[in-house]
């Protein structure tokens, strides 16, 4: 009987400690399943969320470097730029622009500004006084990437200089810098310079996104070991808490440059990890009350039972004739199956359960950055705390409510009407733009991707929401800051110039634009100050918005605009509005008390020509303002057709080569012999400026010299010139010689602006003791409005050239300003005689009586007299009789080659 009772005691102990061990199992091993599945999901969704910091830093920084070279240009297309870099006045640009606050306004630390030569001409750095500046800065201009693009760019055609950015290393700083050739505003002219701007990256980044940026985010100098990538991707780093991606930087070299470490924190394995201990605590504890409570069962409930059990296998024994042990054995087995049976009906029930619940926290809880609503039926049957926060309900107010509780009831957003939304849905469309209205009646901008699951054995939809407000408002900072001009907040130079081009490429001579200049805005800042100008050009950008608000206007440099007409159709429109924007301005304005004219001339495109190139077409409009305005009405626009294009775009073309033409000498010097009016013999020679144009043939210096003058390259002309003739003077004159004839004079024509250079001095001095010219063989004509300026200081200049042993000679003497004062009042040597008194000598009464006594009070000062434009012989024997000493003139010669004056001079 003992012995009975212990068996029996030990089959219920057995039993519940099967049952008890078996449950725990089943139970630990389906949880530790789902943990390995559900942090591998994790995993992965973390490496989502580190590449997507990464990617958002990155495009920061790239951010950083685009826009840093983008609005470079506004300053490199600037006119005080160009002529600071050409020799402008330096300190007075240093005043007017070079402050902190331009620092702040376009986010620099430090501005370079470089003449082609690479002499730097000035700086401006956030960092004035710090001991590390200077070796900065030399580390920059000595960066062998910086020194190869510039140099690379200033050995190619000028057309061809663009600007580069890029990253580089200076001390233990990464820098962002660009590179940009400096030209006027119109783009016409040749590049002065170089402007380098740079960001110190270290210290601006991460901290001023911080706001912006999802992770933390460091930038690391690469070793020198280092190789590249083919993705640009180093390595993951993974601890407990964070996971860290390193990534390539590409530096201005175009090679990988620095490491960028984004990390993040594992946020969401924390929790998960907390969740999975939580959950294994409470599955022992009830498995252990289970267990305990199955025991106690066992032996107070179930005692009978198995006693019925252990007497039938006692009776199946002895029918059966069967071991006790085999047989005992058995009915364990068989009663195990049927247990195990029953277990497998019941876990694969479980699991279809399991499996709906998986599939609902999958679809709805996993990012914390989505909002999730569950809609069965068009009725909200579930919502995410992420959505009730997005649209500020409580849970409780939007379950079982339908879901046009959260649609604004608004025509201009379609797509957020639920019929709409179930329509397209039905058609296979699963992303939708829309906005959701929050329980204070807000309307959020977002979008909604629709995914079909089931629910309880039902369809429902699950919208996955995204809040679009943020993306939005850096939308449109990026477009404020990259196509608006921060003062007029008209569209910027890159903008318009964008949308023209497009135009251009897309719908050619189906579009037009009207150029409007306002010239004196010019020097409005300079002579009234920068409130005074700033204040001037929002009031001009108002006029636009008021009279073309239908039409994008676009501020290109300090006095110019576009207006774009996008349709043809609509050019009567745009030059009505154009024309009272003109009627506007065209009378003087109070600006802070403060009288401006802000007169403006305009010009507007043919649409017939619109497919030509956007510089060509902008060159036009200008040349036809410049040179076609005095012709029309100040209030009428100047229509620009294929005529004016043509002679524009040949006037931009001969500007364009200017500067190339004189440096490389196809501007030559051609002489014109000064005969000796009595005996015949040569003189001397005027030195006159031609240009032999490889395709054009000889251009008239009526052309170029005045464009010359426009471009500031008067004096580099008026060197080359001079040059040219001192070379001349020093092999004719050894020719002469040796041939025992009398040395020649050369004169040369100087400009106003090159009379007044503060180094024209210097350079005579040089150039003549070069070339051994004597004293009295170089001649230099001056006109008399460039005496105009203040008596003694001309005096003074004019007294330093003649003690270089140069003679003066005063041309086209009885034109503009002319006076018999200016022959007592400057000591000149030479009077010539302007060809229009010289051509009315035949049938003019007068003429002969001023050139008469205009050629003996030169010889009662001493002065020799020259006439010029002399092309008949009773010409020449008037001015004979009269005692003019010397003539010039086509009647003996028309300007020669060089190489012809050679040898007419050996004569």
């Amino acid at each position: 009987m003992r012995l009975f009772r212990f068996l029996n005691f030990n089959l219920q102990t057995k039993t519940a400690l099967y049952f008890a061990i078996g449950l725990l199992g089943v139970t630990l091993s389906s949880l530790f399943i789902i943990r390995y599945f559900f942090l591998v999901s994790l995993d992965e969704l973390e490496r989502m969320d580190a590449e997507a910091a990464r990617k958002q830093a990155s495009s920061v920084i790239s951010m950083m470097v685009t826009s840093q070279e983008d609005h470079s240009y506004d300053w490199a297309m600037w006119d005080e730029t160009h002529e600071l870099l050409s020799g402008g006045d330096v300190d007075a640009y240093i005043e007017r622009n070079l402050m902190a606050e331009t620092l702040d306004a376009l986010n620099l630390d430090l501005m370079v500004f470089m003449t082609l030569k690479g002499d730097v001409v000035t700086t401006l750095s956030r960092y004035e006084g710090d001991s590390h500046l200077d070796g900065w800065i030399s580390e920059l201009l000595t960066n062998q990437y910086v020194v190869g693009h510039i140099k690379a760019m200033n050995q190619t055609l000028d057309d061809k200089r663009v600007s580069k950015s890029g990253l580089v290393w200076l001390g233990d700083n990464i820098w962002s810098v660009s590179l940009t050739p400096v030209r006027n505003s119109e783009g016409t002219s040749a590049s002065s310079g170089w402007m380098i701007w740079g960001q110190n990256l270290s210290a601006r980044f991460p901290g001023d996104y911080s706001n912006i940026l999802t992770g933390n985010n460091v930038i690391e100098r690469l070793p020198e070991s280092y190789v590249s990538t083919e993705d640009g991707h180093i390595h993951i780093d993974k601890s407990a808490t964070t996971l860290t991606e390193w990534s390539e930087l590409i530096g201005l070299s175009g090679q990988p440059i620095a490491a960028l470490c984004t990390q993040i924190e594992r946020t969401h394995y924390i929790k998960g990890s907390q969740l999975f201990k939580y959950l294994l605590a409470a599955f022992v504890a009830a498995t252990t009350v289970i267990s305990l409570i199955t025991l106690l069962l066992f032996r107070k409930k179930v005692a009978i039972r198995f006693s019925d059990l252990e007497k039938n296998i006692e009776e199946l024994f002895s029918t059966h004739q069967l071991e006790r042990s085999e047989s005992k054995s058995k009915d364990e087995l068989d009663l195990l199956t049927h247990l195990l049976q029953a277990l497998s009906s019941n876990t694969s029930t479980t699991q279809e359960r399991l499996k709906d619940t998986l599939q609902k926290f999958e679809a709805l809880y996993q990012s914390r950055n989505i909002a999730m609503v569950l809609v069965r039926d068009r009725e909200i049957i579930d919502i995410n705390q992420t959505a009730l926060e997005l649209l500020e309900y409580e849970k409780e107010d939007v379950l079982q409510h339908p879901l046009d509780l959260l649609c604004p009831d608004n025509e201009d957003q379609p797509e957020c009407q639920v019929d709409i939304m179930y329509r397209e849905f039905n058609r296979g469309k699963k992303h939708f733009e829309a906005c959701v209205l929050t329980s204070k009646g807000e309307q959020v901008e977002c979008t909604i991707e629709t995914t079909l699951i089931q629910h309880e054995g039902e369809d429902a939809i699950m919208l996955a929401i995204q809040d679009q407000r943020e993306k939005k408002l850096q939308e449109q900072l990026i477009e404020t800051l990259s196509e608006r001009d921060y003062l007029s907040e008209l569209s910027n130079r890159k903008a318009i110039f964008d949308k023209a081009n497009s135009f251009i490429t897309s719908t050619p001579n189906q579009f037009s634009f009207i150029y409007i200049s306002i010239p004196r805005l010019k020097v409005v800042s300079e002579v009234f100050g920068n409130q005074i100008f700033d204040d001037a050009i929002r009031y001009i950008a108002s006029m636009f918005v008021n009279y073309l608000p239908q039409f994008q206007v676009g501020r290109i440099s300090v006095h110019e605009f576009v207006v774009l007409i996008p349709d043809y159709k609509a050019c009567e429109e745009a030059v009505h509005g154009t024309t009272r924007v003109l009627d506007e301005l065209s009378s003087k304005k109070q600006i802070l008390g403060v009288e401006l004219d802000l007169s403006a001339q305009a010009a507007m495109l043919d649409p017939e020509i619109t497919h030509e190139e956007l510089d060509y077409l902008l060159q036009a409009a200008v040349y036809a303002v410049q040179n076609e305005a005095s012709k029309e009405s100040t209030l009428k626009i100047i229509k620009v057709g294929s005529e004016i294009f043509e002679r524009a775009k040949l006037s931009s073309d001969i500007c364009r080569e200017l500067p190339n033409a004189i440096r490389e000498q196809q501007i030559v010097a051609y002489y014109q012999p000064i005969v000796d009016t009595k005996t015949g013999e040569i003189n001397g020679f005027e030195a006159l400026a031609r240009w032999l144009h490889p395709t054009l043939g000889i251009v008239s210096p009526g052309v170029f010299i005045p464009l010359a003058e426009q471009n500031n390259l008067e004096i580099e002309l008026g060197e080359s010139i001079i040059e040219q003739a001192c070379q001349f003077i020093e092999k004719v004159n050894t020719q002469r010689g040796n041939a025992n004839l009398r040395p020649v004079t050369v004169h040369v024509n100087l400009s106003s602006t090159h009379f007044y250079h503060t180094h024209l001095v210097k350079y005579l001095e040089e150039v003549t003791a070069q070339h051994q010219v004597q004293a009295g063989q170089l001649v230099v004509e001056m006109t008399e409005s460039m005496l105009m300026g203040v008596e003694t200081e001309v005096i003074s200049r004019m007294e330093e050239i003649k003690s270089l042993g140069i003679q003066l000679a005063l041309d086209d003497f009885g034109t503009g300003y002319s006076s018999f004062s200016t022959l007592c009042s400057f000591p000149l040597d030479i009077v010539k005689l302007d060809k229009s008194y010289i051509d009315q000598l035949d049938q003019n009464e007068r003429a002969k009586i001023l050139i008469r006594n205009i050629v003996k009070m030169a010889q009662e000062l001493g002065l020799t007299t020259v006439a010029e434009g002399v092309e008949t012989a009773s010409q020449v024997r008037k001015l004979r009789n009269w005692n003019i000493e010397e003539i010039q003139g086509f009647y003996f010669y028309k300007p020669m080659p060089v190489e012809e004056a050679f040898v007419i001079a050996q004569r």
